[in-house]
């Protein structure tokens, strides 16, 4: 009976969040920008940083929450017709990550999207990537997934020197459905991507609609979805 629950509920959710998913998701990814700021206002549901740049608190990533005074980094883009900013992914900058992950002044964390992949090296942007060996999230990165890079400037040039690269967010999550399935790609509770060309599973296994099963996930942008999942393990397989 809960299983059976459990199916009604994410078949549900995957009509009624579409639509509103397919809004939030921006156009282009070259038009975002990593800004660092205070959090100014805040209330809810939503808040300002910098008193300037909207943000929705579901977009807050990771488990520190925020709160009037809060160093952040986001990830912004601006709407073409009203130029209003809006953030589409908050991190708060807790003193462990200002002291252990940026040992050097010099230094300085942003948020970056992955445009393409290659063999050997993961692209940030058309003239700027790092080779694979830097990114500690212990999978391959993917097209679409949110990255915290830490760098340095070339003094005198807008060079960037890439010193690590680590996943923006990352999330398990226990006992989802598998809501869709097309080809090679599917989705989890009707936001959560993935792709059989980039998931870490049981070699025996292939996802099938209507399993339940626990993942690990990112912050990513996809078609309609947020997370993008990197690896899953099968706890119920749904048998026609």
């Amino acid at each position: 009976m809960m299983n059976l629950l459990r199916l009604i509920s994410a078949i549900f959710r995957r009509r009624t969040e579409s639509e509103e998913t397919l809004q939030e998701q921006p156009q282009d990814n070259s038009k975002l920008k990593s800004i660092q700021g205070i959090v100014t206002h805040l209330c809810t549901d939503y808040g300002w940083i910098n008193e300037t740049i909207f943000f929705n608190t579901e977009v807050v990533c990771g488990t520190v929450p925020v709160d009037i005074g809060t160093n952040v980094i986001a990830l912004v883009e601006e709407n073409e017709i009203s130029h209003v900013l809006k953030a589409i992914k908050v991190k708060p900058m807790t003193n462990s990550i200002c002291v252990a992950e940026i040992p050097d002044i010099n230094r300085r964390l942003c948020i970056r999207c992955v445009t393409s992949v290659t063999q050997d090296n993961i692209y940030i942007s058309q003239e700027t990537c790092f080779p694979v060996q830097l990114f500690s999230g212990g999978f391959k990165p993917f097209k679409g997934d949110l990255l915290l890079v830490e760098y340095s400037m070339k003094p005198g040039t807008s060079d960037m020197t890439i010193h690590s690269v680590s996943p923006l967010n990352l999330q398990n999550m226990d006992e989802v459905c598998v809501t869709s399935i097309e080809g090679r790609t599917g989705v989890v509770e009707s936001n959560i991507y993935f792709t059989l060309d980039s998931l870490q599973k049981p070699t025996e296994y292939t996802p099938g609609l209507y399993d339940i099963v626990n993942v690990v996930a990112v912050d990513s942008i996809q078609p309609h979805c947020s997370w993008r999942a990197v690896s899953m393990i099968p706890v119920e397989m749904c048998v026609d």
